[in-house]
């Protein structure tokens, strides 16, 4: 997850959907690269996602490539895919669920298919996160689109932003609306009947799904409070607290999305934004960004303090909520997942024989292309958007 810069409450349980399959949760050990969440969480979620969903093509299209979308885990200990390698080193495939951290978000110069414009900087990095709860007129951003949907809207965010004083593309992020160009890509590649760019999609739409269940990704809180109380606590709690908490993390994650309900599918890509901002606040609920914040400032010695005691502190206070944002994550990329094949006729579109492994090369190259589900601001990215 990117360092961009209530009290909890309990998800509803529920029954998961029939037929689904579960598989083993992933906990990659890798050195050289930096998959955020610590080291479970985009390939995690990723991961757990491939084995909620129902449809049995797309099913078995996922599983034949779960370590293109994830990493593989192998009895009791994780092994990296054979393809993965530094991503700094520009030698060889990186998982598609941590690629916009891993690639995009560096200069092409440095990463063979990175999309930075200027160093940290470019049209990349406000895909990542929304601050959708900074009031305005006494009321959020968000609380206004769970109100009403029909305000998950590129000319109302943009206006909420201005209105704020929010004008460089940076402090305009436009999570949701990434999802929705994804959602679109989805829908296509399955009517083009082309598994390769339906699978790449699907293991890059991850990590947006992902960013969306951290709720430092959706406040403008995200690294504390404008005077510097509890500055640091963004990598503290989703990094370092997350790290040295894996298999709990992981254990609850995978208890909770067989007992609570997947979100309703949806018939659109406006829809899925939608979707994805409901993600973003029952994350919020879940775990308060302004609860988190104060928590951290209250044992944290120094900015960026991370040290045993205090990321300890956060787990005690928000670890069992934390691995219920995996689950509620998990199991709303495989509702999109599902719609996207749904919506476009996966089942019958794609034959069986089209099910299979993807080369890794292919993939490679699609997500090394630019032209590939571009990186826009959000002042850009309405004109590519369809219902």
């Amino acid at each position: 997850m990117n360092s961009h810069r209530c009290p909890a409450v309990p998800f509803a349980p529920g029954r998961y959907h029939a037929g689904m399959v579960r598989t083993p949760l992933v906990v990659p050990l890798m050195s050289g690269v930096r998959p955020l969440w610590g080291k479970t969480g985009h390939y995690t979620i990723a991961s757990l996602a491939c084995g909620l969903v129902s449809p049995p093509g797309l099913r078995r299209l996922l599983a034949a490539n779960a370590d293109r979308i994830s990493l593989r885990m192998d009895g009791a200990a994780a092994t990296a895919s054979p393809h993965v390698v530094e991503a700094n080193r520009d030698l060889g495939f990186v998982p598609l669920a941590d690629v916009p951290d891993l690639v995009w978000k560096n200069l092409p110069s440095a990463v063979k298919g990175g999309r930075d414009t200027a160093f940290r900087s470019g049209p990349e990095h406000p895909n990542h996160y929304a601050d959708i709860d900074e009031p305005l007129d006494g009321v959020t951003l968000r609380e206004r689109c769970v109100q009403d949907p029909a305000n998950v809207a590129v000319p109302v965010w943009q206006d909420y932003y201005t209105r704020l004083g929010h004008t460089a593309p940076n402090e305009r992020g436009l999570l949701p609306f990434r999802v929705q160009q994804f959602f679109s890509t989805l829908v296509d590649a399955v009517g083009r009947r082309d598994p390769v760019r339906f699978v790449a999609a699907a293991g890059l739409v991850a990590h947006y799904v992902g960013d969306a269940c951290q709720p430092l990704h959706g406040s403008f809180l995200s690294n504390g409070r404008k005077d510097g109380t509890g500055e640091g606590v963004h990598s503290a709690y989703e990094t370092t607290m997350v790290d040295r908490h894996t298999s709990q993390l992981v254990a609850g994650a995978e208890q909770a999305a067989q007992e609570w309900q997947a979100p309703s599918p949806v018939a659109s890509g406006s829809a899925s934004a939608v979707a994805v901002v409901q993600l973003m606040d029952r994350s919020a609920r879940a775990v308060d960004p302004a609860a988190l914040v104060d928590a951290y400032a209250a044992v944290a010695t120094k900015p960026g303090d991370a040290s045993v005691a205090v990321t300890d502190a956060l787990w005690e206070r928000f670890g069992a909520a934390t691995s219920g944002l995996f689950a509620d994550g998990a199991l709303t990329l495989a509702m999109v997942w599902e719609s996207a094949w749904a919506l476009a006729g996966g089942e019958t579109a794609l034959p069986t024989e089209a099910l299979a492994a993807i080369d890794p090369a292919a993939l490679q190259a699609l997500y090394e292309d630019p032209a590939f589900v571009p990186s826009l601001v959000l002042d850009e990215i309405g004109s590519v958007l369809t219902p």
